[in-house]
């Protein structure tokens, strides 16, 4: 990361700087082009009106080098460069370009012939010369040309018009300047600014290299503190030496680690704790600890298990105990209650209370037969099980209890032929409670659906109620024993219901909206014909 921020900000620097003289380079070009040509233009505009546009319509009709308005001309323009040592060249242009594209030359202070602007003659003119010399015949005002060159040289043209007294133009007045000095100047300033750019170049790599040296700090701090993270080491701190983004985040790094050291040795502790044999655990890197954290999440799982077992095993000893010592009391209970209520001498109200007496021992020898049934599982007996007509059977039961208690709709919409595997008198108990559950939960009345299709390997039975519903914390104590949402229930019913299918090697499921309803999926393995 390092050697690419110091190449990147190099490189931009670089282009910068380069940007920077390559601008300066062409302003200066331009103000020394623009302050010659300004000059030239101006001495132009003064000397157009010393010559005498009479003399120079004379010069132009007879073109005679012996006529003395043609020696008295080119004279004051000898005079004129003469006195003026950057202007090498001087001379007087018809107004007019002839067929071949060429300007007449009515005087000239040039003999060399290679130039090509002697006095008197036509001269085959630049497309730089004639665009100054064309735009002062169209605007009437001095001009001058761009660069150009030629085979003498590089040059720049100024012109100024010759006017007669009603403002016509009957020639224009040239001066040449040459360029040389400019080009030689662009030289001397482009190798001002090579050297510039050789002397900079380095000093900006050293600065540049030496602030991204500061900068980058904090971030190879940070670098070497994941490095030791990663290898274990999480007492590693770093240092903190300002209150930048970088140094803040170095900070927080800091804060990482130590909570870090402390989940690791609460990991390790726990670990231990739940170890059955001693040993001193040290956690070197993330991996060893997810593995860690996989083992704890299993012995807990294991150990809850077991809890579970254990508390379902104190429960079975005590139902055992409990339904010898109490059933047979209470058949005696019952059966003089019954006798009593066959008396024809007693009153309807003395009937009533017997009656509720009655009910109440009959929902006591319910609650002992689910501790029986926690007791003593029938384990043994399995049998191919039609769940369709189970379920129809289930619902025929319950269907008079639903209408007697409240109003409400029973529904089987799907009933698969498919036979699972269990025992018949077990299973029926689980639908049955899980049934009355639902009825139960809808006080105002509701709708209340058995369905039973196939799922993969297992039979499945969903009930559904449109009673109270329950939150998750409520659904995930279903099947706890002695838990229960009901004003008079002990929480041995689903308890009962949850063993029995856990026997079968099956599963509950129960998804539920408070205030909506709940829905009770119980899988069953399906009967697999060999």
């Amino acid at each position: 990361m390092y050697r690419k921020i110091l190449l990147f900000s190099f490189f931009i620097s670089f282009v910068i700087i380069a940007i920077t003289a390559f601008g300066s380079y062409q302003l200066q070009s331009r103000q020394v082009k623009e302050q010659l040509s300004s000059h030239a233009l101006d001495v132009a505009s003064l000397w157009s009106t010393t010559i005498d546009p009479v003399k120079v319509e004379s010069i132009i009709s007879t073109k005679d080098e012996n006529d003395l308005d043609y020696i008295q001309v080119k004279q004051s323009l000898s005079v004129f460069t003469e006195g003026n040592t950057i202007y090498l060249n001087s001379f007087i242009l018809d107004n007019e370009v002839n067929k071949d594209n060429e300007i007449f030359i009515a005087a000239s202070v040039q003999n060399n012939k290679k130039i090509g602007r002697l006095s008197l003659s036509n001269y085959k003119a630049s497309k730089e010369f004639m665009a100054g010399y064309k735009k002062v015949l169209l605007t009437g005002k001095p001009a001058n040309s761009n660069i150009y060159q030629d085979s003498s040289g590089t040059w720049i043209t100024a012109f100024a018009p010759i006017k007669k007294m009603d403002g016509e133009i009957i020639a224009l007045l040239g001066i040449d300047i040459s360029a040389a000095a400019i080009q030689a100047l662009q030289k001397k300033y482009t190798m001002i600014l090579l050297l510039a750019l050789l002397i900079i170049t380095p000093c900006v790599y050293i600065i540049l290299r030496k602030w991204i040296l500061k900068v980058l700090e904090p971030v190879n701090e940070l670098i070497y503190g994941i490095n030791e993270v990663s290898n274990g080491n999480f007492n590693v701190n770093l240092k903190v030496e300002d209150h930048s983004d970088l140094g803040m985040l170095s900070e927080r790094f800091n804060i990482m680690t130590k909570q870090l050291s402390v989940l690791f040795e609460k990991l390790s502790a726990t670990s231990e704790h739940l170890s059955t044999e001693p040993r001193n655990l040290i956690l070197h890197n993330f991996e060893e600890a997810l593995d860690e954290m996989e083992n704890i999440m299993e012995k807990s799982k294991l150990h809850r298990e077991l809890q579970r077992a254990e508390k379902m095993n104190a429960i079975g000893q005590l139902a055992a105990s409990v339904a010898h010592e109490i059933r047979n009391p209470m058949t005696v209970v019952k059966g003089f209650l019954q006798i009593f209520l066959a008396k024809e001498q007693m009153s309807e109200e003395e009937r009533m209370y017997i009656r509720l007496m009655i009910d109440e021992m009959n929902r006591a020898e319910t609650i002992i037969n689910d501790y029986l049934s926690l007791a003593k599982p029938d384990l043994e007996h399995t049998e191919s099980i039609p769940g369709n007509e189970l379920a129809e059977k289930v619902m025929d039961l319950m269907n008079s209890y639903a209408m007697m208690s409240k109003s409400i709709t029973i529904e089987t919409p799907v009933l698969e032929r498919v036979a699972v595997k269990g025992n018949k008198g077990e299973l029926q108990q689980v639908l049955i409670n899980i049934l009355k559950n639902g009825i139960e939960a809808m006080k105002d009345g509701g709708k209340l659906s058995l369905s039973f299709y196939r799922e993969e390997d297992y039979g499945v039975f969903k009930v559904t109620d449109t009673g109270i519903g329950m939150t998750q914390k409520e659904i995930d104590r279903l099947g706890t024993a002695f838990y229960s949402l009901k004003e008079k229930g002990t929480g041995m019913g689903l308890t009962v219901c949850y063993q029995i299918v856990e026997r079968m090697k099956g599963r509950i499921e129960v998804e539920s909206d408070k205030g909506e309803g709940t829905t009770f999926r119980i899988y069953i393995p399906v009967w697999e014909y060999n």
